[in-house]
């Protein structure tokens, strides 16, 4: 299972991590393992990076589009495509996105890829990164 963590960068971030986004990972992973005591610093140090999605667009949108073909609860999918045996699970939050996936690079990446082209993806567990738009125009299957 890959879990993924989805950041909506600034502008100014991304062009500074564009080309390599080691020292973003690095700091996210930072903010991802700090414990409570630190939180306030965390979240100033987030404020900085990021910014919030927009909820009711994602909800939204995936209420239109999978209609019918999702679990909903609250803020959480779970999305079921049997014909290429994917199960993943979507948890939709203002500071990240979080994705479950029984497969590497899940088909509901691209939605993200569409909502904004400054996504950055961490999978803290498995030590891996990447530009969700570079990813995809990499491997056309996402």
């Amino acid at each position: 299972m890959r879990e993924y963590y989805l950041f909506h960068i600034k502008q100014d971030i991304y062009d500074l991590h564009k080309n390599d986004g080691y020292m973003l990972y690095q700091t996210l992973e930072n903010i991802y393992k700090l414990q409570k005591k630190n939180l306030n610093y965390g979240f100033s140090l987030y404020k900085q990076l990021c910014i919030p999605f927009n909820l009711e667009i994602l909800k939204d949108y995936f209420n239109k589009k999978y209609d019918g073909h999702i679990k909903k609860n609250g803020n959480s999918f779970k999305i079921v495509n049997n014909y290429i045996c994917e199960e993943t699970l979507v948890k939709l939050n203002i500071s990240r996105i979080y994705i479950k996936s029984n497969i590497n690079l899940p088909r509901i990446l691209k939605v993200f890829e569409f909502y904004n082209q400054k996504i950055f993806v961490c999978d803290f567990k498995n030590r891996d990164f990447f530009w969700l738009s570079r990813q995809y125009n990499k491997n056309n299957r996402i």
